[in-house]
């Protein structure tokens, strides 16, 4: 199964400034881009230089960001393909953000456009 990996800071955290348990990020991707666990991913620009992108009435609405007050902001993203959530979890702790930050873990749903896959779940 294909999993989104949100790669969350969390500066609001007391606990999560500690950096001599965390991994380095050269080593997990070296590992799991190497053994074909990891297939894309990067990092992302601050909510700052986000754009909200919206049609209503058929007119298309550019917002720029940030676009929330939250504790927590997306500063990267990995997919992994892993054959069961233990298993995605183990890749996701092992991560550098699982210590100074956060990971979530969204598996993908597929599209259905050749009926052949996803349907409705």
């Amino acid at each position: 199964m294909r999993y989104l990996m949100l790669v969350l800071s969390t500066p609001q955290d007391p606990d999560a400034v500690d950096e001599s348990g965390a991994p380095a990020i050269e080593d997990w991707v070296d590992r799991y881009y190497g053994d074909g666990t990891a297939s894309a991913g990067d990092r992302l620009r601050p909510p700052e230089d986000a754009v909200g992108v919206r049609v209503r009435g058929r007119k298309v609405l550019v917002t720029d960001g940030p676009f929330s007050e939250s504790k927590e902001a997306i500063g990267g993203f990995d997919i992994i393909e892993a054959p069961d959530l233990d298993t995605a979890i183990t890749v996701a702790s092992e991560h550098p953000m699982a210590h100074l930050g956060a990971i979530e873990l969204r598996p993908c749903w597929p599209l259905d456009l050749d009926g052949k896959q996803g349907g409705d779940r």
